[in-house]
């Protein structure tokens, strides 16, 4: 008889167990390209989505939050 496999142990787990590492990695990636190119050059269309997307994704993940600008 098979025991039916549980969600831990399925691809989305993996998947909800690497996300994090993941955007962790992708991020400090980001931040090195960041400052090789210099702080006053505007990024591409490209980079600011993947900017975008990484935020997002950390908001939700619960490692970010967003922070009020005075100026």
């Amino acid at each position: 008889m098979r025991v039916p496999r549980t969600a831990k142990s399925g691809t989305l787990g993996k998947l909800m167990v690497y996300a994090p590492v993941l955007l962790q990695v992708i991020s400090m990636l980001r931040r090195s390209q960041q400052k090789t190119r210099g702080k006053y050059v505007k990024a591409r269309k490209r980079d600011r989505l993947l900017d975008t997307l990484l935020n997002q994704a950390e908001r939700k993940l619960g490692g970010k939050s967003r922070s009020r600008r005075w100026f």
